[in-house]
């Protein structure tokens, strides 16, 4: 059962406890990869991957079955959990990607 954080700190939006499977979609026709999301926000995303490498725009399904579906942009990686933040409809109709810059360093308090 999904859980919010009663403390924000200094985020912009609530997080949602979920610790629920997803499935990551490296590429538009690459096979779905299982993973765990974390938590969930307004704005974006936690999850678990393993070792897996995770392209700077993927797809993230909340369901088995696609239903839920949101397209994201790598902002972290520490170990085997990244960071991701929700990528609009607009900004992929405007055709603008994510930096360009290496993922940073997850921040201390996660």
């Amino acid at each position: 059962m999904a859980k919010q954080r009663i403390e924000r700190g200094t985020r912009k939006s609530v997080r949602i406890d979920l610790h629920t499977p997803g499935f990551l979609i490296p590429a538009p026709k690459a096979p779905w990869i299982e993973c765990t999301i974390v938590d969930v926000s307004e704005n974006g995303v936690c999850l678990e991957v393993g070792d897996l490498a995770v392209p700077k725009l993927f797809g993230l399904t909340f369901t088995s079955s696609g239903e839920v579906l949101r397209v994201c942009s790598l902002i972290w990686r520490r170990g085997e959990r990244i960071g991701a933040r929700f990528v609009s409809a607009k900004e992929l109709r405007q055709g603008l990607a994510p930096a360009e810059a290496d993922p940073k360093p997850a921040p201390a308090n996660r």
